[in-house]
């Protein structure tokens, strides 16, 4: 039973190491995680006249990317760069929504809604810009680079 377990794991992590298996696998994920999540925001009461879920799921992935990038390549050893393709390229390229941003900003303008327009563009911006200095800053803090 151990050396099918191992087997078995070693088969994940050969296949994960994979450029373009890991893009994948990493994209599916965060396509259908903002997907769920963009989905269980916008049904919420406070989340109905303005973009939240697009907002959370940008600052946040805006932190994951950081963090990874911080982690994976410069703090590890060169051998887990690969890893960066699964989360950084793969999840993360699926996860955040920055076209759904634009089109949501141009829909609240349409709308005549024009501060919210702005008060969108602007935490979007300083938010996600934030989220990527605190998920260095966090790796960083932890973990020294190489």
């Amino acid at each position: 039973m151990k050396e099918t377990l191992f087997l078995i794991g070693n088969a994940l992590v050969n296949l994960l190491t994979h450029r373009v298996i890991a893009v994948l696998l990493g994209g599916a994920t965060g396509t259908y995680l903002r997907y769920a999540l963009g989905k269980w925001i916008g049904r919420r009461s406070w989340a109905q006249e303005f973009p939240f879920g697009t907002l959370i799921i940008n600052v946040s992935g805006s932190f994951i990317l950081g963090a990874a990038a911080t982690l994976l390549l410069e703090c590890l050893p060169p051998g887990y760069e690969n890893w960066y393709l699964l989360v950084g390229t793969g999840f993360c390229g699926g996860y955040t929504t920055f076209s759904t941003f634009e089109l949501e900003t141009l829909n609240l303008i349409r709308d005549g809604s024009w501060r919210l327009a702005l008060v969108n563009v602007m935490a979007s911006l300083i938010l996600g810009f934030l989220g990527v200095v605190l998920g260095v800053g966090l790796v960083s803090a932890v973990l020294p680079r190489r």
